[in-house]
């Protein structure tokens, strides 16, 4: 079992123990006051604990008692420590996993949980019953989580009054755990404080050298430290400024070039740098081969712990500082604190360095700030700019090569609509917008029936019209042969276009291309009119190129110029085309009024589709690269100071 564990021997009864009852009010109050005072007294955590455990047991004459504590999986509590006052330890064992379990349950539902558990393996066979009861503790977590005891069934604990005394002593961990914060908060504080007194002595000096020394003896009584250490970073390279203690710093000790060596390992890492010697196994390694030098300055001082912190101003180290203390480990608040003040510091410092600096080499050191500035590693970009500024610069006088950019669509070089030929219905329509389409290929399928219907009710009205001309001839009846052969002309037209509308139910492609506009799917069985559009469908063999030229731009742009577009379909491919046609008059696209110059492409790996966006560039010509870059600028100005 983990944790640390209490045990007491055996006994029938608890000596001292309070009984639960109406006896009990004043018996606990001792309880309280013994927990309160461990609770304001500053008692360790595992004396807290034991305390706490202690308390339950005595309180419930418990045979049995156990404290949890969630950690990191609130469904699995690890036990911190237990009490065995009256069972065996192989009796404890036994009831361990159900304690686990009804601990959990208390600790998710936040209230007092009970539940039978077995007799005790050396007491087996009694007739005696056993009840466990789990109270919850509410506390941070280092302290909160639960307490179980296994109590004879039927004591006077398991009563309201019983459980609502549990409650209450539940609730002391919170005490506790405002308590150790409280004191957290003290010593950061504390230790805050003597970061700000040391940064307000260090600004009643204005030369780098005092308020180093400052900083090494402030910070040494600040943090307890044996010998404290600052040194300078000058151009890569570190000097000691000053010693804790010591007026001047004789640079050729050993102590010294240990010193330095640690630091100069600072400055290389760019992190902190620290050894401990309470650190052992594979950290100790881990330790050694990130920080040697440290490692070399703790045994040559013949101290516990060394570390440095790099004091920056912005991203550069403009000064080392390192503490030696002959203890082996440092609080959370103390190596907060000493980060803050390394923070505080390192632009004090740098500022006291950059005023103390003569002319000379203020003047240098701004030549070189500036190289420093243009080549820096991290930035590329600032490099690429100078370099295109040297570049524009000799080429000013060469000519360019003057392309005139604008975006561009593809549109159909013609289109073809096919309409409804008569009143009919939409019987079938394959395709929908977007579909290839082959010459020949069913574009949409009219009704035939009706048109059947109506063209053998013609023919069997024209030939009984033929029939009736035919009697009547025979009879020598001129006026009615008239008529009926009137009759038998107008049903013969009718034949023939009924055939005519017969033969166009099935409207077929005339080319290959592409549906463009006609979805007919949802109209099947819908009636449309004579000469209602339906289906528009283009080539896709040669399209349409249009792009879309500012107005300062298109008296550039003459017919014949060659250029290239790239589709956003695939804009690693560049496709040329030539100018065609120039509009001459402008036309607004998407809020901007544009000339639109066109060009026809050819479509010859198809899968250019009308419809498509990209960028295209027009050749017109050369000229000085001067010119060309700063034409817009030089435009804009003419027209704003024109009068």
């Amino acid at each position: 079992m983990t944790g640390p564990e209490h045990s007491a021997p055996r006994r029938d009864a608890a000596p001292g123990a309070p009984s639960v009852g109406s006896e009990a009010r004043i018996p606990i109050l001792a309880y309280i006051e013994s927990l309160e005072q461990k609770a304001l007294g500053g008692a360790s955590l595992e004396a807290m604990t034991a305390e706490m455990l202690r308390v339950f047991v005595s309180l419930s004459d418990a045979l049995y008692g156990v404290y949890w504590r969630s950690g990191g999986d609130p469904a699995a509590p690890a036990p911190v420590c237990q009490l065995t006052p009256r069972v065996s330890e192989q009796a404890a064992h036994g009831w361990r996993p159900s304690l686990a379990a009804l601990a959990a349950s208390a600790a998710e539902q936040a209230k007092v949980c009970r539940q039978a558990v077995s007799e005790p393996a050396d007491r087996l066979m009694t007739g005696q019953g056993y009840v466990a009861l789990a109270i919850p503790l509410r506390g941070d977590p280092a302290v909160g989580g639960c307490v179980t005891v296994v109590v004879r069934q039927g004591h006077a604990i398991t009563t309201d009054v019983g459980i609502a005394m549990l409650r209450l002593l539940g609730e002391f961990p919170l005490l506790y755990s405002a308590t150790r914060n409280a004191a957290q908060f003290e010593q950061s504080y504390k230790s805050l404080s003597a970061v700000w007194s040391l940064v307000a002595e260090m600004l009643a000096f204005t030369h780098p050298n005092d308020q180093a020394q400052v900083a090494v003896n402030r910070a040494k009584s600040a943090f307890h430290a044996d010998r404290v250490t600052v040194g300078f970073v000058d151009r890569g390279k570190v000097t000691i400024a000053a010693i804790s203690g010591e007026d001047a710093v004789d640079k050729r000790s050993n102590i010294a070039r240990l010193i330095q060596a640690a630091q100069m390992e600072v400055v290389l890492a760019g992190e902190p740098g620290q050894y401990s010697g309470s650190v052992a196994g594979e950290e100790r390694l881990t330790q050694f081969s990130r920080n040697p030098e440290h490692e070399r300055l703790a045994k040559g001082a013949n101290c516990g712990m060394a570390v440095s912190l790099p004091l920056r101003w912005e991203k550069e180290i403009v000064a080392v500082w390192t503490f030696e203390f002959a203890r082996t480990a440092l609080s959370d608040s103390d190596r907060r604190a000493m980060d803050i003040t390394a923070g505080q510091i390192g632009p004090l410092l740098h500022l006291a360095r950059e005023n103390s600096r003569g002319l000379w080499r203020r003047a240098c050191d701004t030549a070189e700030a500036g190289v420093k500035w243009i080549f820096k590693k991290e930035e590329p970009w600032r490099r690429a700019a100078v370099a295109a500024g040297m570049l524009l610069l000799v080429a000013m006088a060469c000519p360019w090569k003057f392309k005139i950019s604008g975006n561009c669509v593809l549109e159909p070089s013609f289109r073809r609509v096919y309409g409804a030929p008569f009143d009919t219905t939409i019987k079938a329509a394959p395709l929908r917008p977007g579909d290839l389409v082959d010459p020949g290929q069913t574009v949409v399928e009219f009704d035939r029936e009706e048109v059947e219907a109506q063209l053998r009710e013609a023919r069997s009205k024209r030939v009984a019209a033929e029939k009736e001309m035919m009697t009547y001839l025979t009879e020598q009846k001129v006026s009615q042969y008239a008529e009926a052969q009137a009759r038998c002309d107008a049903l013969a037209a009718q034949v023939e276009l009924l055939e005519r509308h017969l033969a166009r139910t099935t409207v077929k492609a005339d080319f290959a291309g592409m549906i463009v506009s006609g979805d007919l799917k949802q109209d099947i069985g819908r009636t449309v009119r004579l000469g209602q559009e339906l289906i528009e469908l283009a080539p896709l063999n040669e399209l349409l190129l249009q792009v879309e030229v500012e107005q300062g731009d298109v008296v550039y742009v003459k017919e014949g110029q060659r250029g290239q577009f790239t589709a956003k379909a695939r804009p690693g491919v560049a496709m040329p085309f030539v100018v065609a046609r120039v509009h001459p008059t402008p036309e607004v696209r998407k809020g901007e009024s544009v000339y639109v110059i066109e060009g026809t492409v050819a479509n010859t790996d198809g899968w250019l589709r009308p419809g498509m966006e990209g960028a295209a560039k027009i050749t017109v010509g050369w000229r000085n690269i001067t010119w060309v870059a700063t034409r817009k600028v030089l435009n804009w100005l003419r027209l704003r100071l024109w009068w």
